[in-house]
């Protein structure tokens, strides 16, 4: 009797490990991969504005409401900007500036990972909309173009 309840308890044991892995793809990311963002030698804060996760864990802000109180971060004109990611996404980030809540617009981009800012002076605000298999992103920054 005792060698069939050992037998059974480790027969759960193995299906929860493998279960665990099945749905993490051996990999432990309970949240969304870090962004890093820079302007040549300059750090751009970055605020996570949404996500939505495995298990159903989320997040919900618009970009615009993200950086909207955040300090703007001085950038030269026309200085390029460069997304990078602490674990790459499933394909090509989408950026686009961000007018108002409700209002953002399509920018062209260098490449998938870097936009150029203006060359008008100005407060510029941009979104980065990134996926991975155990879901979805958008990040927000804030620049002021001088």
């Amino acid at each position: 009797m005792k060698k069939w309840i050992v037998i059974l308890l480790s027969v759960a044991v193995c299906i929860s490990v493998l279960s665990f892995l099945y749905l993490f793809n051996g990999k432990l990311l309970p949240e969304a991969p870090r962004a890093y963002i820079k302007s040549a030698s300059i750090d751009i804060p970055v605020e996570t504005a949404s996500y939505y996760w495995k298990f159903g864990k989320e997040k919900n802000m618009s970009p615009w409401y993200a950086v909207k109180d955040k300090e703007a971060i001085i950038v030269p004109k026309n200085s390029t900007i460069k997304i990078s990611f602490k674990r790459e996404p499933d394909g090509p980030p989408i950026i686009k500036q961000v007018i108002t809540d409700n209002d953002n617009r399509d920018i062209e981009t260098k490449n998938s990972n870097e936009i150029t800012v203006p060359s008008s002076e100005g407060i510029y605000m941009y979104s980065i909309s990134a996926d991975w298999s155990e879901g979805s992103a958008q990040y927000a920054i804030k620049v002021h173009v001088k």
